[in-house]
Order: C-alpha cells, then structure tokens, then sequence
C-alpha cells in the first residue's frame, strides 16, 4: 500500500515538472520570437512614429493692416485616466477633485450637466479609458481657462489631461470681400487664398509622436526627431475694407432696387493698378444676396464671365480710328434717324439721334451704335484686320495677367477665322462692343490707361508680404505698356469721356464737387432667342475726379428686371454714389460758414442719449428740439442749420441687423454695440465716421465690428 502512495506520488511529480517544463519553453519560445523574430524597430513603429507638425497658416491682412484671413487655433481636449498620476491617486481625492471638475466644465460650457460629467469621467477612469473627450473645439480663451480647473491644473502626467490643436480659417470681416480672399480647402479653391496658397502655407515640420490610445497620438519631448515647421508668409492685400464696405452695400441696394440677377464693383487706384475694393454680388429667390463667382476675373468653370461689354467698347473703337488717322473729335458722321442696316443686320440707336449728322464727340456722348459702326465701317470695310490690329495695339485681346488664378481670356474675332467667327456684320457689330468678350476688370484696365495718361498697369491685389510683423517683399507696380496710344488721343478721349457726363447720356453723375468721367454701356446678353425674354448687361465704367484721376471704377450690374435697363441708371448710380463717399473720406470737409445769426446756424452735435445731450445744449443755450422726446433714451442729431426741430429720436435696438452709430462718441456707441452682442475695435478719437461692417447689416452674436473716429 505504502509502496502505490509513493509510484503515484513519483508519477503526479513527474507530470508537473513536464508540465511546468512545457509551459516554460512555450514562455521562452514567445520570448525568443518577440526579440529575435520580431525586429524590435517593428515593435517601437507600432507605437512610436514620425508625424508631420503643420506650419501655421500665414494671414491676409487689408491694405491698412485689417485682419481680412486667419488661422483660428481649437483645442479637442482628452483625459489620460490610465496614466500613473491617475493610478496613483487614491480613490476619495480623485472623487474630490473630479466633483468640483464636473461643476467648472458645466459652468464653462453649458452643453452638458456637472453630473454628466461626473458620471462620464468616473466611468471612463474605471474602463481604463487613456482619451476621455472633455469637449472638442475648445477656443484659446475657454482652454485657458480649463488650465486653471481642480484636477486638470496637475498637467498632463498627474491628472493626464492633454489637447490636439485644430486649426480653422475665419474672416473677420465676414462676407466682406469673401471671394477676393478666398478659400483653399475643401470648401473650394480660389481667390487669394488658392492663388498663394503655397506662400501661405508655410513648409511643415517633424517630430517623434507616441501613441496613448487608439487614433491618439501626443508628441514626444525633448525627440531628438524634431524639425520646426516653417509658418507661412502673411499677404498685404491692396484691399481697403472701408471701401470695400462701400462698393458692397452700393451695388446690393442697386441690385435690389432693380430686382438684378448678379453684379460686380472694381474700385482701382489709377498710378499703381491697386485694386481697393472688388465686389461680387449674387441674388437668391428671397432677395438674400452672397458671393459665389467671381464675375469680374473669371470664366464660367472658376467662377465669373468673359461677356459683350457693349457701348463701353465704343472707346476702344475712336481710339482706334483716330490713331490711323481717320477721324478726329470733330469728325462728322452721317447716323440719320437712328438706324442703319448691315447685311441682314438693323443697327438702332436706343433714342433719336439730336441730327441727322453728328460729331464723333457727340456721338461718343449720346453713344449712338449707328453712328460708331458707320465710322469703323466706312474706314475698314475694305481692311478689316487693321481694324482688328489696332484692338491688338490697345491689348484688347490679351489677358492681364493678374495674380488670382481663373482669368478668362478676351476674346477679338479675326477675319481669317471664317464663318466660325466673322461674317459680313462681324466689323460693325464690333465697332460698338458686340461679337467680342472681355471681361469687367480687364475693361476697367483698359480705362484706367485712359486716366493714367496711356499708360496700361496690370491690377494689383498684393502689396507684399511679411513675416512674423516683418516685410519680407514688396511688390511694385507692373506696367504693361507704357503708352497705349499717342498724348494727342489720349487728351482727346478724355474729353470725349467727360462729355458723357456733362452733356450725354450720364448727366445724372454730374455733380459740383469733382467732375466725373466714363461710359455707359447697355448690353443685350441673349437676344430673346428661343422664346426667351431678351435679358440686358448695364454697365459704366470711369474715374474720378477727371482732371486729376485718382480712382477708376466698373459698375456692372447683370439682367436687371425692375425700373431702367440702361446703364446711366442702373450701374451708373452705383458709380456715382461710391464715388461720392470715396470723395468725401479722402477729401477734407470745407468749414461751414459762420452766419451772423447765432440761432440761425445750430453747431453740430453728437448723437447720443438724451440726458447727456441735452444738459450741455442748456448749459450751451442752443435752441434744440429736444423735450419733445422726454421718454427716449436715445437721440440723433439731424443737422438741419436755421431750424430748431435738429433731432430725432431713436432706437438702435434692431435684433440681428446692425445699428447705425455713426456721429456718436466712443462710449454711447460702444455701449449700444456691446449690448447687441457685437465684439467693439476703435481707432480714433472724437466721434464715429465710419463703421465695418455697416449699418444695416445682418450679425451674430459674437461678431466683430471696427469703428473709426474723428
């Protein structure tokens, strides 16, 4: 018996030690095969890499040093609840601290409960989990100040707490000059944005990442691996956001007024081919108006539209014909009763013409089509590509070559082209700005060669760049010609273009501040063909002032359906009142005169509350109308000299359209503008002159709006 008990005793032993043997060369096997055959670079691959670090995106600023495109920095922000700072903490000041983490995450963010949180971190804690998302798109204020909260203020190995930044692009400015700036993303590619986008982006950078969890990834310090990314340059744009403001909310109230399907403004610096302000303008079925094409630059599959410009071209045409010696201003050209037929093709002056004969002058400034086809015709029916050839001189025919990608190329029909694209009307329809396409700003360019003397700059949109508050390069103009045509015809055309205003078909621009020069043009866009109805292009294009050209500017406004189709009417107003305000920022206001009749000249005063304004005109005894409006808050004063009746009440509060706080001081206007929810920037001292965005304009909460004072 005693000899069983120990076979048995002997054989159990035997058993466990080849067990034991067994479990131990399957050990060392797994061993041997996690260091020999599998290389250890794998292993620390899996979990240690080389990642890029994205450069900063460099910014576009405004001519005056705007912010017009930034990067704005987020943080998704993460708990490592399997760290050793976590492990290592007992139980009651984990639950201590995490109670008054979940109460300052409720406060700051309001999105979910302190007991959400306090559930949502334990539960994490318990899991193991090493990226517990505390909330994602944390803005540098509110990250901040998370910094600061009970149980994150330990950092990332004490409490694990640690942030992915995500960069977004904004424009503070918002819709203003939203496509001139542009995108480069997914949203879309164009405008500034896209045309240096690799200035812009700056080079990226490396450095070793580790991982801490699934898909997280955090940068290891002190990495030997590590390459400091270059940020990107920043663009000085030639924009001015005042003007800017100007040129859209003028073409908008004109589009509207004239139930327009889309338009474009170009404001142009005429020495340096600036381009100060570029509006682009589409109107939706609810009257809501939005950039989504580039009308002015671009050709339909990038955004904008190469089109008949119509009697804008006339100019072109004159120039033309007197530089080959034709005709001159006072050149008489037999138009008749308005009408004239070509081959198949009647030509009609849109009103009778003041004689059966007239001027080239006269025919320039009531812009008779019958009269510039007869001209051009009757020189070069029997040399029609001199005609074309003298287009080439202008550089009709090419593009300008300007920095934002999409240009289209204007198009000048030959005669050796054919029937494909030129027949026996091809020369008249021409000479007044049918059978070509040119785009708005290359028409503009055109124009401001008129101004600046002959000669052609290519529109500019960049000044320089700059880097970290540093000019790095500025760019200069570039002159495309130096001389499109002679002194003599220029000097001619310029006073062909002042005529129009002051005797043609613009007198409602003039005005007897500055004179004025340009031209109108009303252009058919589709002829009705095919049932449909016949759609119109009204335009004008000119600089100001004209004896001393300062800006050039092109109104084109396309498919107007309510009031006037023509040009003096629907896009010259637009000009006009542009030109107005642009006048009177850049030029000093005369001083009123004082009239010997102190009650008859009331001095002009501030808008504002009506306490305020009212005590300093009683200390002051200037005769106001004030108590009428004992019960308002707010006043504005109506400069209405010789009467008393100099103010009205008014009322700001508007909801989300923002009030107008011009001629109010620093502080009222601060005050309206903040409790609407609007984030204030001054510049000045005195009283408010110019606000950005404008009055009127639709906000949210949060937005921010720059006020200048004088």
């Amino acid at each position: 018996m005693k000899k069983s008990k120990n076979n048995i005793t002997i054989r159990n032993s035997f058993v466990f030690l080849a067990l034991s043997i067994l479990v131990a060369l399957v050990v060392i096997g797994r061993i041997i095969q996690l260091q020999i055959a599998t290389p250890s670079e794998d292993k620390e691959n899996e979990y240690i890499r080389t990642k890029t670090i994205k450069p900063k995106r460099g910014n576009i600023y405004s001519s005056d040093g705007k912010l017009l495109a930034t990067s704005v920095c987020y943080y998704d922000t993460y708990l490592d609840l399997a760290c050793q700072g976590v492990r290592s903490m007992s139980d009651s000041l984990f639950d201590a601290e995490i109670d008054s983490l979940s109460i300052c995450l409720a406060n700051l963010f309001g999105n979910k409960t302190k007991d959400t949180y306090r559930k949502e971190i334990r539960e994490a804690k318990n899991k193991g989990s090493r990226s517990y998302c505390i909330k994602k798109r944390v803005t540098f204020l509110q990250y901040e100040e998370m910094k600061k909260f009970p149980f994150l203020r330990r950092g990332k190995y004490r409490a694990g707490f640690y942030s992915t930044e995500i960069y977004e692009r904004e424009k503070p400015f918002g819709k203003l000059a939203r496509r001139t700036i542009g995108e480069a993303s997914e949203k879309g590619h164009y405008g500034l944005e896209f045309s240096y986008d690799s200035i812009l982006s700056g080079v990226e950078g490396y450095a070793a990442f580790q991982k801490v969890s699934k898909d997280v990834w955090v940068p290891i310090e002190n990495s030997a691996d590590y390459i400091n990314p270059v940020d990107g340059k920043d663009l000085i744009t030639t924009i001015d956001i005042s003007l800017q403001d100007i040129a859209e909310t003028e073409l908008e109230s004109q589009m509207l007024q004239h139930s327009a399907q889309y338009g474009t403004v170009v404001v142009m610096e005429v020495a340096t081919g600036k381009v100060r302000a570029m509006a682009n303008l589409m109107r939706d079925s609810s009257n809501n108006f939005y950039e989504n094409f580039n009308y002015a630059v671009g050709n339909l599959s990038t955004g904008g539209r190469a089109a008949d410009p119509g009697s804008t071209f006339k100019i072109a045409s004159a120039i033309v014909a007197m530089e080959d010696g034709y005709i001159t201003p006072e050149t008489m050209v037999k138009v008749g009763n308005g009408v004239d037929t070509y081959y198949s093709k009647t030509i009609k002056d849109s009103h009778k013409p003041d004689s059966t004969w007239l001027s080239v002058q006269r025919i320039i400034e009531t812009s008779s089509n019958v009269g510039t086809a007869r001209f051009v015709y009757d020189n070069y029916k029997h040399q029609q590509q001199k005609f074309v050839d003298g287009l080439k001189r202008l550089h009709l025919n090419e593009p300008l070559g300007i920095e934002l990608k999409g240009e289209a190329k204007p198009v000048i029909h030959e005669p050796a082209e054919g029937p494909n694209g030129w027949s026996g009307i091809s020369l008249p329809q021409m000479a007044y700005g049918y059978e070509v396409t040119i785009t708005p700003l290359q028409m503009l360019a055109f124009y401001n060669a008129i101004a600046n003397d002959g000669k052609l700059v290519r529109p500019m949109f960049v000044e320089g760049l700059s880097y970290r508050g540093e000019m790095v390069d500025q760019f200069e103009p570039h002159v495309i010609d130096q001389q499109i045509c002679s002194h003599k015809t220029i000097e001619a055309v310029k006073r062909m273009l002042e005529g129009v205003v002051q005797n043609g078909t613009a007198t409602n621009l003039k005005n007897e501040n500055y004179p004025i020069a340009g031209k109108t043009g009303t252009a058919q866009m589709n002829y009705g063909k095919n049932g449909q109805k016949v759609t119109y292009h009204a335009s004008f294009v000119g600089y100001f002032p004209a004896d001393k050209p300062e800006y050039s500017c092109i109104v084109s406004i396309y498919n107007p359906s309510e009031g006037s189709i023509y040009g003096n009417v629907v896009a010259g107003n637009v000009f006009r009142k542009i030109a107005d305000k642009i006048y009177s920022i850049d030029t000093k206001a005369v001083a009123d005169e004082v009239n010997d009749d102190p009650v008859a000249h009331i001095p002009h005063s501030k808008s504002g509350k009506r306490e305020s304004i009212q005590s300093v005109c009683q200390i002051l005894d200037i005769p106001t109308n004030i108590d009428n409006f004992s019960t308002v808050k707010w006043i504005r004063f109506k400069d209405l000299a010789g009467e008393k009746e100099n103010f009205a009440p008014y009322s700001p509060e508007n909801g989300t359209i923002i009030p107008d706080v011009r001629n109010m001081g620093a502080s009222d206007a601060i005050d309206i503008l903040e409790k609407s929810g609007l984030r204030v920037m001054i510049s000045g001292r005195g009283r408010v002159v110019q606000q950005v965005p404008s009055q009127g304009t639709v906000f949210a909460k949060g937005d921010s709006i720059y006020l200048t004072l004088k």
